[in-house]
């Protein structure tokens, strides 16, 4: 054997390795993974989000691409919203965006990538987004149609939020069926008015597209998060492209006070934008395990 794989594997040293590689474990999915974009919503409270950009700690694919295209009231408020009780705690920074509709008509605000996204179905492409929200109040049982959508140019792609029903659900817009001109994945789970809601999608290209609402915790082994309410379709899109996002209302109906969004993340995998999520158990053995010889080493 040469000497350095004997030097390694070494009764000396191989507590050590088995250290190390437990270590490079644990580090090794967050190198393959990689959060695109992030917007906290940190700018000053008391202003309109229209020409502003949130700071660091929040990521943009490509910078000085402010909020803009605003139609109706979008601001943004004072404090982060409050991550549900049981549920996995992404961390909040900054602020919150707030969507009022007082007359009855749309109201939206955008923000380009400044790049364009592709998950054309078998491209293999995997795309993770999460966020909070938490409903506008209205009355009536009135449809809400109330959330962050994924736009290709002036073209609506994927809806993920609240629909006519009130239920939060992922929408692929233009997925025709035999009996619908879209396609959703229904929670069946109301967008009660005032409650704060985690949602994470994922939107891959084999036309899988999963929501889930208020997961509880995280599965390493497959990559999703766990618990909450959970729904997912196989979409026929045909193509699938995006160049901006978008926080709107298109309810017919005056709400009572504002929606609001917060914490946007867009990633490559889950653990991106859940970042709770906890090392892979591998990894994390080994690293374990290498502390607990490490002391012992002089007993061989």
């Amino acid at each position: 054997m040469p000497f350095i794989l004997r030097s390694i594997f070494s009764k000396a040293l191989f507590p050590v390795t088995l250290f190390m590689a437990g270590i490079i474990g644990l580090f090794g999915e967050s190198a393959r993974a990689a959060l695109i974009a992030y917007d906290p919503f940190n700018q000053s409270p008391g202003q309109s989000i229209s020409g502003s950009e949130s700071t660091s700690p929040g990521v943009w694919p490509s910078g000085g691409q402010a909020w803009g295209n605003v139609a109706g009231t979008v601001g943004i408020s004072s404090g982060s919203l409050d991550v549900p009780v049981g549920v996995v705690q992404v961390p909040t920074n900054g602020n919150r965006a707030t969507v009022l509709n007082s007359t009855g008509s749309q109201v939206a605000a955008f923000r380009d990538f400044g790049t364009t996204f592709s998950t054309t179905p078998g491209s293999g492409d995997d795309l993770w987004f999460s966020f909070l929200y938490r409903p506008a109040e209205r009355t009536g049982g009135v449809g809400i149609n109330e959330g962050v959508s994924l736009f290709e140019g002036g073209t609506e792609k994927i809806f993920f939020g609240a629909d006519g029903d009130g239920d939060l659900v992922i929408r692929a817009l233009g997925g025709e069926s035999s009996s619908f001109s879209d396609q959703f994945a229904n929670t069946f789970l109301d967008a009660t008015s005032n409650q704060t809601f985690l949602v994470v999608t994922n939107v891959r290209g084999t036309t899988d597209y999963s929501i889930w609402v208020d997961p509880s915790g995280f599965d390493q082994l497959l990559g999703v998060p766990t618990g909450g309410t959970t729904a997912s379709l196989t979409s026929n899109l045909s193509d699938f492209d995006f160049d901006r996002v978008r926080l709107g209302d298109d309810t017919s109906s005056i709400a009572q006070g504002a929606a609001a969004f917060d914490e946007f993340r867009m990633g490559t995998a889950a653990s991106d934008v859940v970042p709770e999520a906890v090392p892979e158990p591998a990894a994390l053995l080994l690293a374990l395990l290498g502390l607990a010889v490490l002391p012992r080493r002089r007993r061989w």
